[in-house]
Order: C-alpha cells, then structure tokens, then sequence
C-alpha cells in the first residue's frame, strides 16, 4: 500500500518543477486588466495662480436717473437697444421747465437792455463798483442767476447716453411720471467687459497690473478668455478683509455682464517643467506618487512636486517625458496590476 502511494506522489512533485510557463489554471486565476485613463508626461510651463469665482462686468456702465419730476415721452423699446454717444435714451415731458426757462430768458433780455441803457446814460466814470451796482439795481444780477437755475432743469428733461454701447435696463415706459432720484435705466459698453472679482488680502498681494489671467465662463461652455489684470484695489474692506481686482477682456461673442466667471489669475510663471496632470498625483505613506503605465501594467512611482496650477503639477523626479500617467481609475490600484488604457 505504501508502494502505490508513493507512486502517486511523486508524479505530482516532478509535475510542479517543470519550466516556468503558466499552466491554464494559473492563466485562469491571472486578474483582467483594469479600465483606467490615463495621460502624457509633458514639458511645458506651468502657471501658478490664484484661483476664485467672479462675475462679468462693464469698465463703462451709465445709470440714467431723472433729476426732474415729469411724465416720460420716450424709452428704449427694450433692453439690448444700441445707442451712440450723444444720442437721446430717456426723454421726460418738461412743460413746466421749459415755461420756466422762456420766462427766465425773457427777464434776462429785458434786465440787460435796461442796464445797457443805464450805462449809456450813466454820468461820469463807470466803474467797476458802478457797474455793479447798476447790475443789481437793473436786476440783471438777479435774471442772470435765474436764467442759470433754468437751463440745467430743463436740459435735465432728456438723457442721453455717454458713449456708444447698449440699453442693458429700462426700467421705467412712456406715460410713467418720475421724481428726482427716479432710476429710468441703464446703459453699458460692451466693447469694454472685464471679470471682476474679490480676493481675500493675502491673495490680492499676490495680483499684479498687467498679469495674465484665464477666465472660463459657464454659459459659454468650456471656452477659456485670456485676460490681463486692469486694476487692483490698494485698499482693504474691513468688514470682508478683501479687495477687488478687475481684468481687461477681449470682445467675446455671448459674454454679458452679470456673467458668472471662473478666474484663475497668473502669479508665477516658471517655463521648461516637467507636467503632470493634477488628477494623476496620489499620496502613499505621506509621500506624492504616481502610476505609471508600464508593458500593460501599473507601475508606482514616488514623485517630488514643486508646484502645481491650472490642473497640472511639477515634478522633479520619477517620470520622463512622454510617458503614461495614470488620471483614473487608480485610487484603489496596486503596484504591478494589470491595467488597459481606455477613452474618458
């Protein structure tokens, strides 16, 4: 019996010393490849940035509020009206105004042609000191300050736009009466936009006039503006501990003021580094690491960063140019593991 086992076992022993192909059980128990995404390894330059959440605006917008009261004759029909520099917006019916002007014209006219009479008749020298009292007895002085109230209430009866750009509200029609201080509307220029934002005070010390700055908006898609900073404020608001930067931006068909943005607004500029995207940098027993796809496999590498913006880090170390860094499908992924590259 001890014969027959042993014939038996060692059979099975030579069997498992053979050479070192995979039996098709071992093939079997080989792990599918897993599904990742993954990207290049690039040397390019690398912005550094301040990122935060602003909105679109005009460098030129124009409130038009009426500074008499009276019954508007004449607005826009609607918002999104073109107007030209000069050219009338509001108009509010001014008969009291203009009765007021015409009254205050016709007391000037008749004050001066009674001081010019006075002076032609005058006896003596006239000087300056008789000229003036000539002037109030006349009541010139008086008709000339009334004639001066006169002119701008009645100019005030129409508004018109300081610069050629768009109607972007109206908020009052024909046939409303409006009181001083009364808000019609207003016009912007939409050939000067800018983004605008609030910084807290340790990243506005960070922007500087002229710097390039990157702008994505969420009604226009993915569509990225490039900017340059137009002003930063020297001053600090106390209650929020944040200051406002603007940024210049090219005319971009779609783009309106009031626009939600995204900015990310250059601070350094640090050329010739090795890239790779932000989604591909794990950390591993407190250090930044990366998988590298290898001959169809998934292989860790220990990385040094030295810096990161718009979506990418520097790195040191660790990788070459042109090769695959893994970006998805990786946080639970093991040295070694089999893995196919697939499209996002």
């Amino acid at each position: 019996m001890k014969n027959i086992v042993a014939l038996v076992v060692l059979p099975a022993l030579f069997s498992g010393c053979g050479g070192g192909s995979q039996t098709p059980e071992e093939e079997a128990l080989e792990p599918s490849p897993l599904p990742v995404a993954a990207e290049p390894v690039v040397r390019d330059t690398l912005f550094r940035v301040v990122e935060a959440t602003g909105r679109i605006g005009s460098a030129r917008t124009q409130d038009m509020v009426a500074q008499i009261q009276g019954v508007v004759s004449a607005a826009p029909a609607g918002e999104g009206v073109p107007v030209r520099s000069g050219q009338a917006v509001f108009r509010i019916a001014a008969g009291e105004q203009a009765a007021t002007l015409q009254n205050a014209l016709g007391a000037q006219r008749s004050a001066q042609a009674l001081y010019d009479f006075e002076c032609a008749n005058y006896e003596g020298t006239l000087t300056d000191e008789a000229s003036d009292m000539l002037r109030r007895t006349t009541g010139l002085l008086q008709a000339e300050a009334d004639l001066a109230r006169a002119r701008p209430l009645y100019g005030n009866a129409v508004l018109s736009a300081g610069f050629d750009g768009v109607v972007a509200e109206v908020l009052v029609h024909e046939g409303v009466t409006v009181y001083p201080g009364t808000r019609l509307g207003s016009v912007v220029d939409m050939e000067s936009l800018e983004a605008e934002v609030d910084l807290d005070e340790r990243d506005l010390a960070l922007c500087r006039v002229g710097a390039r700055a990157f702008i994505t908006v969420p009604s226009l898609g993915d569509t990225v503006i490039t900017g340059a900073v137009s002003a930063v404020s020297p001053v600090i608001d106390p209650s929020t501990r944040a200051g406002r930067v603007a940024v210049d931006l090219p005319p971009v068909p779609g783009l309106r003021p009031g626009a939600t943005a995204r900015l990310e607004i250059v601070t350094e500029v640090l050329p010739d580094q090795l890239l790779v995207p932000e989604e591909a940098v794990l950390t591993r027993d407190n250090r930044p690491m990366v998988f590298v796809v290898s001959n169809g496999r998934a292989d860790w590498r220990y990385v040094t960063t030295t810096g990161s913006g718009r979506g990418f880090v520097a790195v040191a170390d660790g990788v070459s140019e042109g090769e695959q860094v893994i970006t998805g499908g990786h946080y639970a992924l093991a040295h070694d593991a089999p893995v196919a590259v697939v499209e996002r």
